[in-house]
């Protein structure tokens, strides 16, 4: 699952203005047809809470992880490249005043990842 975390938001988000930026999210990974994600039930967005209020909303980091691989390596590399710039855009025409960092990381072969689901 595609793990989506924005971080130094400005603090005064509502519900409705984090379901835009969370909608304008999905339908940036969901451009990108070779990452075969349809819709939001293959991602999650996350809006951490920051703890010190100064400077929030000047600079927006976005991190994103949990990418399938794509092979060959140079295709993955530049798809990851399009994904952090179609997700870095897509925040920055909803916070016009910020500077917008995203990043996607490469996989990492020694991480070990499990999810459970009940049935």
């Amino acid at each position: 699952m595609i793990v989506i975390k924005v971080w130094c938001l400005p603090p005064d988000q509502t519900e409705d203005s984090l379901n835009l930026l969370h909608k304008a999210i999905v339908e940036a990974v969901v451009s990108i047809p070779k990452l075969g994600v349809k819709d939001e039930s293959s991602m999650v967005c996350l809006f951490p809470a920051d703890l010190m209020k100064y400077g929030l909303g000047e600079e927006i980091i976005v991190e994103i992880d949990g990418l399938p691989i794509i092979l060959p390596e140079e295709e993955d590399s530049a798809i990851r490249e399009q994904l952090a710039m179609q997700v870095a855009e897509s925040v920055a025409k909803l916070y016009h005043k910020a500077i917008v960092q995203c990043s996607v990381k490469g996989l990492d072969p020694s991480r070990k990842v499990w999810r459970a689901t009940h049935q």
